[in-house]
């Protein structure tokens, strides 16, 4: 046996034991995780959700992953708002259709809902930051979606949250692109603001919530320069709204946006644009 075969041999025992000791669990409901993560059973789904089962499979059980959706149906070619009764092609709301939009354009992965709302809570609220790497590198597949990106930006947390939590998300998902090849300025805006929490208010309180609750803390690297703005989830975009904003007032020739997940129910274009705030007023 030579040194490499040996050296491959020792490597998989001690994979093997490790396993055996240390059994690897669903970071979401503590479950033991089969020992051959695959995505079994969900085939004849969409290309999106099918990645995502394949990369959540090692850190997410089958039962924690189901109900996965993806945004779909009348939507904005531009934001992903859903709409009724536009017949564009492609399709765009009306406040899209405007030249001063804040923000270019707007992906969300997926539904915040089953499987996508699972691991954004337990990454979030539970510090399963194991969960980070395989929701960036599903980021990083749809960032073509985007265009050309001269730097990523992650939406900040206050610094008083983040001493709190120890990690900012938005930062954890960036990690991948940056290993990617992107460039990340993960402290180039800054939340000067502590805002109540986003989670519960209503779209107009959202909105109220963030005005002039961001700040960017060097110009000279957003000048003339294509953005992408990061963050787990998308609401009523009042958030990446405000961050576009500011990010445009600096210099920025456009600034788009990349969500891992959207919250929808019940929206509709009129309800939705009254208080998103996209257009740069």
């Amino acid at each position: 046996m030579g040194n490499a075969q040996a050296k491959s041999y020792t490597v998989k025992i001690l994979s093997f034991l490790r396993r055996l000791l240390f059994p690897p669990r669903c970071r979401v409901c503590g479950g033991l995780l089969p020992w051959e993560a695959s995505a079994v059973g969900v085939s004849h789904i969409k290309e999106r959700c099918l990645a995502f089962y394949q990369e959540m499979a090692p850190v997410m059980c089958g039962a924690c992953m189901r109900g996965t959706k993806v945004p779909e149906g009348g939507r904005c070619s531009i934001c992903g708002v859903p709409i009724e009764g536009v017949s564009l092609d492609p399709p765009r709301c009306g406040v899209c259709m405007a030249p001063n939009r804040i923000l270019e354009k707007v992906v969300s992965l997926f539904l915040y809902e089953g499987g996508p709302a699972h691991g954004v809570r337990s990454l979030k609220y539970h510090n399963k930051r194991a969960l980070a790497p395989p929701m960036g590198r599903l980021l990083y597949g749809a960032i073509e979606e985007i265009g050309a990106v001269d730097l990523v930006v992650p939406v900040p947390l206050h610094l008083s949250r983040l001493r709190k939590r120890g990690f900012n998300q938005a930062s954890l998902l960036c990690e991948v692109l940056e290993k990617k090849g992107y460039a990340v300025a993960h402290d180039l805006l800054l939340r000067r603001r502590n805002t109540d929490s986003q989670a519960g208010l209503s779209r107009k309180a959202r909105l109220k919530n963030v005005q002039g609750a961001f700040e960017v803390k060097e110009k000279r690297l957003v000048k003339g320069r294509t953005i992408l703005l990061v963050d787990d989830v998308l609401t009523t975009g009042s958030t990446l709204s405000a961050c576009g904003r500011v990010l445009r007032s600096a210099g920025a020739e456009s600034v788009s946006a990349l969500a891992f997940a959207r919250r929808d129910t019940g929206f509709l274009q009129s309800a939705y644009h009254k208080t998103a705030g996209w257009r740069a007023t």
